[in-house]
């Protein structure tokens, strides 16, 4: 028996079309719709309304096995050319979807969420500073030790070593008079315990030094063995800042910090990558933060956020052209490949390392022999555990993936290539592979959690 439905749109949608369905399941909510059908003839719509610095991603699935059965965006067919297929809809302006039956049989899934067009924000944090001028006032010694003539080659010049710490050894010499302050002996009693970065959230978390005070809430206490030890651990970075009068400090280099920001904010990437790793990752974030820091020394980083928020931390790139000079500074921030590797690379562990700690620690272990033909270069690069090139691995795939969807098909062959050839991530086709496989096929029925699982379990020995 036929039947005329007219389904109530929610939100931004207006009623859809009359339109003649026989035996229909549906299941529609704000951001998805789901039906399926013997016999539909007719015209549903999905309205969107313009809203400034948003846009749709629709993921969409359509299967006829009779009739006719098409998708437009404003009146222009979708190609079908994948199970799934996913296009972004900008919403600066109004949009909508059709989707027209003609006597067809099967059904149609959609997906519509509306994500924010985010931006990388770029500040400094006078707390963070403060933490990593400690470090620095501590290892200065050994900054200022380094022989003038070793050089490292950056970009086929000889460079000395020590012109890349320039900029921290002209704050370090200005704060020489307190390495021997009993605040910092305090200090460094804590970061004996514990390498400083790991601190960083923590001093992040707090009222401005100096005067922070302990938060009941706070959840980043596990670096401290106790309540009094956490207070104690305040207390010193309140005096400490009062000691040595960083509030001075960050008066005078005013200039330093605005031209860091500047060059940092300048050369950022462009392209709108983050809603693509919501996307692909279903996982939707908050804030971007880039902190830059004129006090942690050279080359330096590390990830930081909580809950709603991403971040890094990081040091200078390249060497400082021009420090003393105020209209003229230089300070070595300028490089765009390494902010599109903390942009894309770092923020991307946020979404990946998850999904890998969720891998059951059996899977884990069976799979422990495929470190073994990579376990001498991922050591050299810092990954020596196997769960940290998992975590490597799938980042990198990411990468490659979300460089396709930005339609830069070049950059995808060369972060793809570099890994493979020059760095031992050998599983990384593998990977992206089987990634791009359930994008296409399967991101309906399975989680990026799920897949994960299933490529770590699958993966497969390189032969030589």
């Amino acid at each position: 028996m036929k039947k005329t439905i007219a389904l109530f749109m929610l939100a931004v949608f207006t009623n859809s079309c009359s339109v003649a369905y026989q035996n229909l399941k549906t299941n529609q909510s704000h951001d998805s719709w789901k039906a399926d059908f013997e016999n539909f003839t007719g015209k549903e719509r999905i309205d969107f309304k313009t809203e400034k610095n948003k846009l749709v991603y629709l993921s969409s699935e359509i299967q006829n096995s009779e009739g006719n059965l098409y998708l437009l965006k404003d009146g222009k067919e979708i190609p079908n050319q994948n199970k799934i297929n996913h296009i972004k809809i900008d919403l600066q302006n109004p949009s909508q979807i059709q989707i027209i039956g003609e006597k067809a049989k099967g059904s149609f899934e959609l997906k519509y969420p509306t994500f924010n067009v985010k931006t990388i924000q770029v500040v400094s944090n006078q707390n963070f500073e403060l933490l990593a001028l400690s470090y620095l006032l501590l290892n200065l010694e050994d900054f200022e030790n380094i022989p003038d003539h070793q050089t490292f080659k950056i970009e086929g010049k000889d460079t000395k070593i020590k012109d890349l710490y320039a900029l921290n050894l002209k704050i370090g010499k200005e704060f020489k008079a307190y390495q021997k302050s009993k605040n910092l002996e305090i200090i460094k009693s804590y970061f004996d315990k514990n390498f400083y970065l790991h601190f960083s959230n923590f001093v992040m978390s707090l009222d401005n030094f100096p005067n922070a005070k302990i938060n009941s809430d706070n959840q980043l206490s596990h670096e401290f063995s106790s309540i009094s030890d956490q207070e104690k651990f305040i207390k010193t970075f309140n005096d400490f800042y009062k000691e040595i009068h960083f509030d001075e400090f960050l008066r005078n280099y005013q200039p330093y910090y605005q031209e860091m920001i500047s060059e940092v904010s300048n050369h950022i990437p462009r392209e709108n990558f983050i809603t693509e790793m919501e996307h692909f990752y279903s996982k939707k974030v908050d804030h971007y933060v880039l902190y830059p820091s004129l006090t942690m020394p050279f080359g330096q980083g590390f990830a930081v956020g909580n809950a709603d928020s991403i971040g890094n931390v990081f040091a200078c790139f390249n060497k400082p052209e021009s420090i003393n000079d105020t209209s003229k500074l230089d300070l070595g921030f300028q490089n765009e490949v390494s902010l599109r590797t903390i942009c894309i690379h770092e923020f991307g562990h946020s979404f990946v390392n998850p999904a890998v700690d969720q891998l059951d620690e059996k899977l884990i272990a069976s799979k422990e022999f495929l470190y073994e033909p990579i376990k001498n270069k991922m050591s050299e690069q810092g990954y020596n555990q196997w769960k940290i090139g998992l975590y490597e691995h799938f980042n990198r795939a990411g990468e490659v993936i979300i460089a396709k969807r930005l339609g830069d098909n070049k950059k995808a062959d060369e972060i793809l290539n570099d890994n493979l050839k020059n760095r031992s991530f050998i599983y990384l086709p593998q990977i992206v592979n089987q990634l791009e496989y359930w994008y296409d096929n399967e991101y309906f029925s399975k989680t990026y959690e799920q897949k994960v699982s299933e490529i770590v379990a699958n993966l497969q020995a390189i032969s030589n």
